[in-house]
């Protein structure tokens, strides 16, 4: 008689295997921790440029698709009239070099500007630390002379905070300062890994910008082999979602962010502020975190002004709270528009929980993140409804109390206020 193996206890055997193995290297790694995080730092080290390149490629492609459009292609239009396929390649090439030139200058023109003059503003703030330090000490008591409770609870907190930030300065920021400085005066960008990084960087940003359309053609090939018909399809049109709200709010943001740091720097040399520069770069650099950003930026900027003067400080305050209704009313719907398309409550859950888990880049990515989320669960949510015969549109539920359903398979509505007859059976008929 031939022995047979039914393939469930295969099912049975593979997976306890697998769950064996799993646990085996589980334990391996616990007992050599130091182990993989040598193999994890590798593989960090190996993947950033990689990551990197691909992220410059995607925030850079609105300007290569300006470029291609509105540039190059009529320019081959006239030199290759009857050659499309030179046409193509003498504008995607043309276009890439014309995007990452303009990247480098921007980039380093930008450090070659901005990073001598923080420098030069954050080694004066070092230096003036105990004038202004004396300044709010002199305003403290003058608010109050009887030197009560409050002011001297008030004291011992600023002289703890500015213990600790002439400290942080001094270990921290400054001696890094001092090398980007020195490296951008020297030409040295910094050491050879750092050098070596960036230009793979680079390059494989050339790669994926010229070869775009290879490799989203290779993504759409092995979601349509590995899933079936409606599936890929459905990640299709997941990914077209996300890349619009990615795309559309991270360029978005970063467009608008520079033009609250150029509206901020031209108004405080119009004033005549001190600190021009940092502060505005402070309040663009941290524009680019929906809501909190604002006051993030604010609060440390105007507190160095209130240190210098204090009329300085509340004119910088009513000029930012302008600024951001300006912002928020007028240039940030005409650049952004709706394009993440949920509420502000989520929006506000988003960037507290990013923030919470993953610092910065969280508060920046977690609104986008959840939209996509938002959208996805929505999506299928609208199919389980249509399939249960349900209506889909959320005002349509503000009314309903409870949905009966009778001996018939037939749905009906309860709002509330209104009583829910139980549908009629054969005991209660007897």
């Amino acid at each position: 008689m031939k022995w047979k193996i039914e393939k469930k206890y295969l099912r049975i055997a593979g997976t306890t295997l697998g769950i064996i193995i799993l646990a085996i290297l589980f334990n391996n790694l616990l007992e050599h921790e130091g182990r993989l995080t040598s193999i994890k730092n590798t593989v960090r080290g190996t993947m950033a440029p990689i990551v990197i390149g691909c992220i410059l490629a995607y925030l850079l492609n609105p300007i290569l698709n300006f470029f291609e459009h509105y540039c190059f292609i009529p320019l081959g239009k006239v030199l290759f009239p009857k050659k499309e396929g030179t046409r193509k390649k003498f504008s995607r090439a043309l276009g890439t070099l014309c995007t990452i030139l303009l990247f480098l200058i921007l980039v380093v023109g930008g450090l070659y500007l901005v990073i001598p003059q923080v420098y030069l503003s954050l080694s004066k703030i070092v230096t003036e630390a105990p004038n202004y330090y004396n300044t709010v000490v002199t305003w403290i008591d003058s608010l109050d002379p009887k030197q009560s409770e409050v002011s001297r609870y008030l004291l011992m907190g600023l002289d703890r905070i500015y213990s600790q930030a002439i400290t942080y300065l001094n270990t921290n920021i400054l001696p890094n300062m001092d090398k980007i400085v020195a490296g951008i005066t020297s030409g040295i960008v910094g050491g050879l890994k750092m050098i070596l990084n960036t230009i793979l960087a680079l390059t494989i940003s050339i790669y994926v910008m010229l070869e775009k359309e290879i490799l989203i053609s290779v993504g759409k090939k092995l979601t349509y082999s590995f899933f079936s018909k409606r599936n890929a399809n459905a990640i299709m049109r997941g990914t077209r979602y996300a890349n619009q709200v990615f795309g559309g709010f991270i360029n978005g943001k970063i467009i608008d962010s520079f033009i609250i740091g150029v509206i901020c720097y031209i108004f405080m040399i119009i004033v005549q502020f001190d600190y021009a520069v940092l502060i505005s770069m402070i309040v663009g650099v941290t524009n680019i975190i929906p809501y909190f950003g604002p006051f993030i930026g604010a609060i440390p900027s105007a507190l160095i002004l209130l240190m210098m003067d204090v009329k300085q400080g509340i004119i910088f305050i009513i000029f930012v709270i302008v600024l951001q209704q300006i912002d928020g009313n007028i240039i940030g719907p005409v650049i952004l528009g709706d394009r993440l398309k949920i509420s502000s409550m989520w929006i506000l859950f988003a960037i507290l929980v990013g923030g919470g888990f993953f610092g910065v880049p969280g508060m920046i990515l977690g609104a986008p993140c959840l939209a996509c989320l938002y959208a996805l669960v929505g999506t299928i949510c609208k199919d389980r409804l249509q399939k249960k015969g349900l209506p889909t549109q959320t005002s349509e539920y503000y009314g309903i109390d409870q949905v009966a359903v009778d001996g018939a398979g037939e749905v009906r509505y309860k709002a509330k206020d209104v009583e829910v007859q139980e549908p009629e059976t054969k005991e209660n008929n007897k």
